[in-house]
């Protein structure tokens, strides 16, 4: 079957030509619009930013030049009072002639004031000062003459600049002249003001320059709002004398910064401590740190650090920032840069909208190009991989010769698709016998392997038999072993016993009729009996070591016949603590017993008597090794077990019985819990006792019995015993 074209086939490097061209058009023609419509955009975008940021600054500054000029006259009045007070006493020097002031004191000299009304008093200020007036120097009167002399300047300043509180002068020597005047009996000086911080601030060691210095911001009442104070010191010569300061009202600064319109960003001033003195987003009543205005992240020392006068990029933040000339403030203006850039968006909308319609009308144009060359030919393969699909030959005229690559893959495809379709049908019969051979394999190998799988499930049953076999093997060793050595005690006593026994008879034998046992026949006599008596101890004896281990073997196998109480465990572990001292109390040995109990434990429902035997087999054995190293140390070893109890907050009761004896080596601890294994002395111990403590603990109480020591230093039995909520009692 051959494809029909009136054309000729393209060749295999016409249809690479091909693709490459399709690519090259769309990737050329969107690639272009969209760079060209990037570019003009963040031109116009860049290019409006700038202008605003530029606007922005020019306006900031010229702002921040208008707060310069208010603070300047504040500034300017400290100095001219700095210059006159020091002016006044170097020129006086010692051609001063003494100044009549009628300063009077108190009752009790403790202070002088002027307290005058010859004078008009909206003029001059109240001088207030500590001591009497009597004994003043020279230089004293001086001083107080300058003070004086300052009030026609401090009546200026405070009309002049009508958010003046008040001024003042504050020698070192206690006195003060305050401006505008008050009597004494309201206001006067007060040596405490030596600790404040303005006049600290300017003391030579502080300020050594002798500038102007400014107080944090602070609020006189809630009517007069926020204030500061400046100040600045006064010499005389090189000598410190004292100070001059002006209290004003930072209202004409918070009314200029609130008269500021900023719908985008935020203008605050902020002085050297970090307070804020004026914001356009606060009344100014209430003092602002910093901090709590600034957005998050954005610190003043960074803020600092960026040039004056300029706008900068912190973070998101356009930031902008100017220091004061004339006050140790700094203007602060940050806004967010995305709202600048919303904003800037909206200003270019039209630019936009044009930019749009450019993008709109070039791409218009490429997809004209793109269904010209590609779209309608390629609805045309379409139709041919239809009709192929369906009729299996097709003839096209008029294809645009870039496409006769593909109407030829298409065709081939197709075509080696039938030849393969063919092939397969030829196979599948073949396919289904072997795969049906292969199934009756398959069903072959699981008859055997079920046939091996029962095989193995009967030598497992097998071992397990041999398993238990054995066990029980092991366990009748240990009896026999245990058992053995008092049975053999028994019939070794019992045969001397036996011997002793005829050598009795055979003296009585010999004995005459009628005679009586002569003294030494008597002694001999005795001695048979008593050893016969003390044979029979040991039989006993022996004999109740064997019913022990019998009795203890039947517990163990069997689990006991225990009933299951609510019992007090604190209470348990104090009478089995009396049942395991006693006897060892009779030798001369007393542990010291330490309780750590938990009054809390409520009562809970255990097996009460295998539960009483694990503590006193615990305690008893913490007993004898203690009394086993007070052996072996002597009086000076104080013997200590110390019980705890506690309740988990798992649920669990919790028991800890510690003793401070010789411990216990890693080798033993690993047996410490097997049938038989003891570490006393032959007949002294069954080697039953800690292996039904654990089974006690672990089978009937569903628990933990755990050992850990150390040697020389102690061991330590751990019992964990879960509490269920229906066996714990209220």
């Amino acid at each position: 079957m051959k494809l029909k074209f009136w054309h000729r086939i393209p060749r295999k490097t016409e249809r690479v030509t091909f693709f490459s061209r399709f690519n090259k058009i769309v990737t050329l023609t969107y690639g272009i619009v969209i760079l060209a419509a990037f570019l003009l955009f963040d031109f116009l975008f860049q290019e409006n930013l700038e202008s605003r940021l530029n606007f922005l600054q020019i306006r900031l500054r010229e702002q921040t030049q208008a707060l310069n000029n208010i603070v300047r006259p504040r500034s300017d009045a400290i100095q001219a009072l700095q210059m006159q007070a020091s002016d006044f006493l170097n020129e006086q020097g010692d051609q001063y002639q003494s100044f009549d002031l009628k300063l009077k004191n108190d009752q009790n000299n403790s202070y002088f004031y002027l307290d005058i009304s010859n004078f008009n008093r909206r003029k001059i200020g109240n001088i207030t000062g500590i001591g009497p007036t009597e004994g003043l120097s020279k230089f004293a009167w001086q001083e107080i003459a300058m003070a004086f002399s300052l009030n026609p300047l401090f009546y200026v300043l405070k009309k002049n600049i009508k958010t003046t509180s008040s001024l003042y002068y504050v020698s070192k020597s206690g006195f003060r002249n305050q401006f505008p005047w008050r009597p004494s009996s309201e206001s006067r000086f007060d040596p405490q003001f030596f600790k404040s911080v303005v006049y600290l601030k300017n003391l030579p060691s502080k300020n050594p320059k002798r500038e102007p210095t400014w107080t944090d911001v602070y609020t006189y009442s809630p009517h007069h709002g926020l204030m500061v104070t400046c100040s600045a010191p006064v010499y005389h010569k090189m000598q410190f004398k004292g100070i001059v300061g002006i209290e004003f009202l930072l209202e004409p600064i918070i009314e200029f910064i609130n008269g500021i319109t900023y719908p985008n960003g935020r203008l605050i001033i902020i002085n050297d401590y970090g307070t804020i003195i004026a914001d356009t987003k606060s009344n100014g009543r209430i003092p602002l740190k910093a901090h709590q205005v600034l957005p998050k992240g954005m610190q003043l020392e960074t803020i600092y650090k960026l040039p004056r006068k300029t706008i900068s990029r912190i973070g998101d933040y356009w930031v902008y920032q100017a220091k004061s000339h004339y006050a140790p403030w700094t203007a602060v203006y940050f806004v967010n840069a995305w709202k600048m850039n919303v904003v800037t968006l909206k200003h270019i909308g039209p630019s936009i909208v044009f930019l749009i319609l450019f993008a709109i009308f070039i791409l218009m144009g490429a997809n004209s190009i793109i269904a010209q060359e590609f779209i309608s030919p390629a609805k045309q393969l379409v139709n041919f991989i239809s009709t192929q699909a369906k009729e299996g030959e097709q003839a096209y005229r008029k294809i645009r010769e870039p496409w006769f690559s593909w109407f030829e893959a298409v065709f081939q495809v197709f075509d080696q698709n039938r030849k393969l379709m063919q092939k397969m049908e030829e196979h599948i019969e073949d396919l289904d016998q072997k795969v049906l051979e292969r199934t009756r394999a398959l069903s072959d190998k699981n008859r055997a392997l079920s046939l091996a799988f029962n095989d193995l499930r009967k030598a497992q049953n097998q071992i397990i038999i041999q398993e238990k076999l054995a066990g029980l093997g092991a366990l009748t060793a240990g009896i026999a072993h245990e058992i053995k050595n008092p049975l053999n005690y028994v019939i070794n006593f019992a045969e001397i016993s036996r011997n002793f026994t005829e050598e009795l008879m055979n003296i009585a034998a010999s004995l005459p009729q009628g005679k009586s046992f002569t003294l030494e026949q008597r002694q001999e006599v005795k001695t048979i009996l008593t050893d016969l008596i003390d044979n029979m101890k040991r039989i006993e004896e022996h004999g109740k070591r064997a019913d022990a281990i019998v009795r203890s073997m039947l517990v163990h196998a069997r689990g006991g016949n225990d009933s299951q109480h609510l019992i007090d465990i604190n209470q348990l572990i104090d009478e089995n603590i009396t049942l395991a001292t006693t006897s060892f109390k009779q030798q001369g040995f007393i542990p010291k017993i330490i309780k750590d109990f938990d009054l809390e434990i409520p009562k809970i429902l255990v097996y009460s008597q295998g539960l009483g035997r694990v503590f006193l087999n615990i305690i008893n054995n913490a007993c004898y090794v203690l009394h086993q190293k007070r052996t072996t140390v002597g009086e000076s070893f104080i013997a200590e077990i110390s019980i705890c109890t506690r309740q988990s907050v798992d649920n669990h009761i919790e028991i800890i019985i510690r003793d401070n004896g010789p411990g216990i080596s890693d080798e033993i601890r690993k047996k410490i819990f097997d049938p038989f294994f003891t570490t006393k002395p032959a007949g002294s111990g069954t080697g039953l006792g800690l292996s039904l403590c654990h089974d006690i603990i672990t089978r009937q109480h569903h628990g933990t019995l755990t050992v850990t020591s150390e040697i020389d230093k102690y061991a330590e039995f751990v019992i964990i015993l879960p509490v269920e909520e229906q066996l714990m009692a209220g």
